[in-house]
């Protein structure tokens, strides 16, 4: 029961860095499902946004007088889309392959990212910190307010794109989230959680709209046919930068937030960026289908808080794992072997990926099976 009661009181910290990461893993969308790019330069560029911000928090001025944390975010996106650019420049202009052109940018950011500060990890004062300048008593009216208007806007945007019947189940859908989370905020007074929700649904929205105008749905061409973009005109080199810079951008940004959350920039923070967010798309799009009532976005976001969530468990796991293993009578030695680390995230996420992408290709093999049956019992009827 102890152990059950642990898991749940860590379960908030969890979804914070799960929205945090989902950020991220809205990047990683944009260049693996969209673009069709392995753009392996994020595992860098997360790092980048730690220490953009953490540069920008030291500064006695902060960029020009102004230090407000906002200005240091805005300042991270930037930096982020100016390395999307370079790992798109060496792609389109000098036929770099894509792989190892993302490869060159994040081997030559890491050596950039220790030059920032001029440390390998560095610690963010709290009052830069968009975290530490928030408080319950200040900002949720504002914060619940910014929901509901934002809530209202999504209605509109649903209208134009959706049916009416999905527009209200959306609707629905979204303004139940809504106020679970303005409910649980004004039980709980975690306002970090609130501000790190407040601002995935911003970005959130912003990408959405990005990805169902003209510019987005050429991206979404770009990925699936080159040729066909070329053929219409469209600048495919230009596009192709555009997209890169976006991702990137939004990788640096999931960065500088997480970097606020541990109070400091660490060059190590960005190794398996590139796979966490993998797992979480697979994660995602393995369990929920894209309907009109939850898009892909949201899909990957769902991704990234259940691949934390199984990690949280993982993680919290080894008092009552120790206990099982007492009561099959295992040694002290092994059960020392088998308890849970936290050096063993990259293996468990190995695990998830291996078991979903095993799941979707028994699917695939299952319905060419049906398809050929069919088939074979078509001919056979003629």
């Amino acid at each position: 029961m102890n152990e059950l009661l642990i898991i749940i009181q860590s379960l908030p910290e969890a979804f914070k860095t799960g929205f945090i990461y989902s950020i991220m893993v809205m990047g990683v969308y944009i260049t693996y499902k969209i673009l069709d790019f392995p753009d392996m330069s994020v595992d860098a560029t997360f790092p980048l946004g730690g220490f953009i911000f953490a540069a920008f928090a030291l500064s006695k001025n902060g960029f020009f007088g102004i230090t407000s944390p906002i200005m240091g975010l805005i300042l991270v996106v930037i930096g982020g889309m100016m390395a999307g650019y370079i790992t798109g420049a060496l792609h389109v202009y000098l036929k770099i392959d894509g792989l190892l052109s993302g490869i060159l940018v994040m081997t030559g950011l890491y050596s950039v990212n220790s030059r920032i500060i001029g440390v390998p990890n560095a610690f963010i004062p709290p009052e830069r910190s968009i975290y530490e300048i928030v408080s319950y008593e200040k900002n949720f009216i504002p914060f619940s307010v910014t929901f509901i208007i934002l809530l209202i806007l999504k209605g509109f945007y649903d209208y134009k794109i959706k049916e009416n019947r999905f527009v209200i189940k959306s609707m629905i859908f979204y303004t139940a989230a809504v106020f679970i989370i303005i409910g649980y905020t004004a039980y709980t007074k975690d306002i970090k959680l609130m501000l790190t929700i407040l601002i995935v649904f911003i970005i959130k929205m912003i990408i959405d709209y990005i990805l169902t105008s003209k510019f987005g749905f050429a991206l979404r061409a770009l990925g699936n046919n080159e040729k066909l973009v070329i053929s219409l005109g469209v600048n495919e080199k230009r596009l192709k930068i555009f997209g890169l810079m976006l991702a990137n951008g939004l990788v640096a940004l999931s960065g500088a937030l997480f970097a606020q959350t541990l109070k400091v920039a660490d060059l190590q923070s960005g190794v398996g960026t590139i796979v966490i967010g993998l797992a979480a798309i697979i994660l995602g799009l393995g369990i929920l289908k894209k309907s009109q009532l939850i898009n892909e976005i949201s899909i990957v976001t769902i991704g990234a808080l259940l691949y934390y969530t199984i990690i949280n468990i993982a993680l919290t796991s080894n008092n009552w794992t120790k206990s099982l293993y007492r009561s099959l009578n295992f040694s002290d030695e092994l059960i020392k072997t088998l308890e849970v680390r936290p050096t063993d995230v990259k293996i468990i996420t190995a695990i998830i990926l291996t078991a979903i992408l095993w799941n979707e290709l028994s699917k695939k093999i299952k319905k060419g099976k049906r398809t050929a049956r069919i088939l074979q019992r078509g001919e056979e009827n003629r």
